[in-house]
């Protein structure tokens, strides 16, 4: 179990940095399994770009955006899928994307806060035949052609982007991103970095190092202090995500997975944030997953912290395994939708996100990645949920 409690001793640097604990580690279901095209709505010659570009209609349809917004949102998908997104589905990658549990190069997620939807897709170069280095190559071109768009700066990305390349990149994934479309305003982008870059015994340091280069000093040692120091931060720092923004709020994310620790330590590490609901994540873990033990968890639960350069505390988000961990969404589904009413809050809208991008009666789909969950008044969700086009061949 990670300790929980103050540190008193320094800041790492990557050269002093302890080996990560055996227990550590994320399941990315698809990576490293061969793959075969399983989709009784899409055809092999559909390009990623089709699959992406239905998936999105449908559910900015769901949310009401008029149609001059929803084909601008078309439009950007297939810019932003660019070369890749021409090749046909049919064709699956030697090495599954790891941007979502059914291999595909991008996932769909719905958040729900303050009685507003967000629509957001995520995306990985998948790179034919999907090499590591050629995954990093093109996530780094990929981030530097953002550079132009409305809205976006790629400062803070190059002030830590040596920390997270290699030449012989590790880990599930290299580079990934994200666009959310948010009414009234520019998308905002966003860029995934892995800090098992260069083995999983350097991630914590070279997360360290990251923050206090964005000069989130104060937040990540408030944290690390209060899980027993930077040596128990991770375990293992599954990713960091940054907004690709110069906004003075602009977020940095750190994703950290609980292997083989309690829902109620879960809990009590998130202690340490502004917005966190003592109890609130014990809670959750017992309603979504069934479980309070660690050996319930068919992937281990993650807890997402966001940093900004404006507070002296980072937030926290707990995300929620979903796939393996049930067997099918409809399962998946009546577990979230029992837990919302719990916390009031209406599951209609999540249900109908589900039922608008299945391909198949949920009874017999395995999409739902995570749910993601912050507690308190008015608690915000988000459901994570893969395309369903591939399985394990």
């Amino acid at each position: 179990m990670a300790a929980v409690g103050p540190d008193a001793g320094r800041p790492h640097s990557i050269s002093e940095s302890t080996p990560a604990s055996s227990d550590t580690g994320v399941v990315a279901e698809m990576v490293g399994r061969p793959l075969r095209f399983d989709s009784p709505h899409y055809r092999p010659t559909d390009g990623y770009a089709d699959v992406a570009c239905d998936k999105i209609e449908r559910a900015s349809t769901l949310l009401g955006v008029c149609d001059t917004e929803r084909k601008e949102m078309l439009e950007l998908v297939r810019e932003l899928c660019g070369a890749w997104g021409e090749l046909p589905v049919g064709n699956p990658p030697e090495r599954a994307c790891w941007v979502s549990i059914d291999g595909m190069p991008f996932e769909i997620s719905f958040a729900w806060a303050d009685s507003a939807t967000e629509l957001r897709l995520s995306l990985e170069s998948p790179s034919h035949p999907g090499t590591a280095i050629a995954r990093q190559r093109d996530g780094m071109a990929f981030t530097r052609g953002l550079a132009s768009r409305s809205g976006v700066s790629i400062e803070r990305y190059l002030a830590v982007e040596d920390l997270f390349t290699n030449p012989d990149p590790q880990g599930f994934f290299a580079l990934s991103h994200g666009v959310a479309w948010r009414r009234g305003g520019h998308p905002l982008y966003k860029v995934y970095l892995n800090p098992a870059i260069a083995g999983r015994e350097q991630s914590a340091a070279r997360t360290e190092e990251a923050m206090i280069r964005l000069g989130l000093e104060r937040p990540w040692q408030a944290l690390a202090d209060h899980l027993g120091g930077v040596d128990n931060i991770a375990r293992q720092p599954a990713a960091l995500a940054l907004d690709l923004s110069d906004a003075p709020a602009a977020r940095c994310k750190v994703y950290l997975a609980h292997s083989g620790i309690t829902a109620d330590a879960i809990d009590a590490q998130a202690a340490v944030a502004r917005d966190h609901v003592p109890g609130s994540f014990v809670r959750a873990l017992a309603a979504v997953t069934g479980h309070r033990e660690p050996s319930g968890w068919h992937k281990p639960p993650v807890t997402c912290w966001g940093f900004d350069s404006t507070q002296p505390l980072p937030t926290a988000v707990l995300y929620l395994p979903l796939i393996p961990g049930h067997p099918d969404d409809a399962t998946a589904r009546d577990r979230v939708s029992d837990f919302m009413r719990s916390e009031g809050t209406d599951p209609a809208p999540y249900a109908a996100a589900l039922d608008t991008l299945a391909d198949r009666p949920l009874g017999e789909s395995r999409t739902q990645n995570f749910l993601s969950y912050r507690g308190g008044p008015q608690p915000r969700f988000a459901v994570y949920v893969a395309p369903g086009v591939y399985r394990a061949a």
